[in-house]
């Protein structure tokens, strides 16, 4: 994948008592009135949890896969930390990641026929510090959390063209075609921060286009991207689309999907008070490193844990629109597949019997438990003795293959 390692970590809640950004992603229109608490089976169009007030948003379709606001509430199934307003009837998922205090929500929805796909978030942008103010525990902790990166502040057009280009550019034919500034982002992210009471933050926009290449089919896209600079501490957010259509016409449905997510404030409330412990956490993981060989290997594998810890929580809050969700994304008939698994940070993997999965896209090699479909994995050199030194047994675990 094109990501390479370097965009290894996400963001969204730094430390106890930051601002927590909530980005509009392409305007700074104000917040649509929040729309119906509805889950739906997006296989047979059936409501299947209706709202108390019955209210219901109508709008005059075009046609299943074409643009349309009409919308159903989705929630965070990993740790209940935000909802957001999605297409009703596409294929829509929600969740929450990160490990320690950095938090990432991403929101995906793609449209009946896979032709288009919406997308709020990278689970894998890092936390940047800046490094003039970087003090000696800032540089121990960018050094062993994959989460921190020391960097000096970039515009969002500086930087959200490098992003596009690493994070997308292995694609079949991708080709930036635009970077342009997005001052309606900047001063939507300037007027939330002062509306939390915060001084005016340098903050700039972006909207990059692209284009790339599915079988015979060229497909346009746009990502709307902003940075902040807090002073200590510089922050990005990131939205987008990629479409077989035209992208112009599903802007508006993004940002009405941007608009309508709000976070859970019983949610903030956890996040604050854990914050101890996971400074406390992170001290103890520091020193195991530096003390053992097997505390590394151990850590290497958090990112393939918090992958299926979260899956687990998207299927056990779902039902067969989930499972056909995920079926979907693995199977090579999706026309999206490989550019949801780059927003996902994800890749598909193929056992022996042909069977497909979604896994972490941090490694290189995978070991799957044929029993429990639980994955492990590591660089080139990962084989049948580290799943010893793991604790694990090599008889129990198949080698699976990565989907191209």
């Amino acid at each position: 994948m094109g990501i390479g390692r370097f965009w290894r970590v996400p963001l969204r809640v730094l430390t106890a008592g930051v601002l927590v950004v909530g980005l509009a992603a392409c305007s700074d229109e104000a917040d649509p009135e929040a729309g119906p608490s509805t889950t739906l089976d997006n296989d047979t169009d059936e409501e299947v949890t209706v709202p108390d007030d019955e209210t219901t948003t109508t709008v005059a379709e075009v046609d299943d896969s074409g643009p349309t606001n009409e919308i159903v509430e989705l929630r965070d199934p990993v740790e209940d930390a935000f909802t957001v307003n999605v297409p009703k009837g596409w294929l829509n998922e929600a969740y929450s990641t990160g490990e320690f205090d950095v938090h990432r929500e991403v929101v995906t929805s793609v449209s009946p026929d896979g032709g288009t796909v919406l997308f709020i978030g990278d689970p894998k942008i890092p936390n940047f510090w800046n490094p003039a103010t970087a003090n000696p525990i800032t540089v121990q902790f960018a050094e062993v959390l994959d989460y921190m990166e020391l960097r000096s502040y970039s515009p969002a057009q500086e930087f959200f063209a490098e992003y596009a280009n690493q994070k997308y550019g292995e694609l079949p034919g991708f080709e930036i075609t635009s970077v342009e500034p997005n001052d309606a982002m900047a001063d939507g992210f300037k007027q939330q921060a002062a509306a939390a009471g915060l001084s005016a933050p340098v903050a700039h926009g972006a909207t990059v286009r692209f284009t790339h290449v599915n079988g015979d089919k060229t497909m346009s896209g746009a990502l709307f991207g902003l940075t902040a600079d807090l002073g200590d501490f510089w922050i990005t957010d990131v939205s987008g689309i990629s479409t077989e259509r035209d992208v112009d016409d599903y802007v508006p449905m993004l940002r009405e999907m941007t608009h309508s997510k709000v976070t859970n404030p019983e949610w903030t409330q956890r996040q604050n008070e854990r914050h101890q412990a996971t400074m406390e956490e992170i001290q103890r993981r520091t020193e195991a490193m530096t003390q053992q060989h097997y505390a590394n290997m151990a850590w290497i594998q958090d990112s393939a844990a918090r992958h299926q810890s979260r899956m687990e929580a998207i299927w056990a809050a779902g039902d067969a629109s989930v499972r056909s969700f995920q079926e979907r994304m693995a199977s090579s008939d999706n026309t999206h597949r490989q550019f949801l698994n780059y927003v996902n940070d994800e890749y598909t993997v193929v056992n022996s019997s042909g069977q497909a999965f979604q896994v972490d896209d941090g490694y290189e090699t995978y070991y799957m438990n044929t029993t429990d479909n639980t994955y492990v994995g590591g660089d080139i050199n990962f084989d049948d003795q580290t799943l010893l030194e793991l604790g694990l047994n090599p008889s129990d675990y198949e080698k699976v293959e990565i989907k191209p």
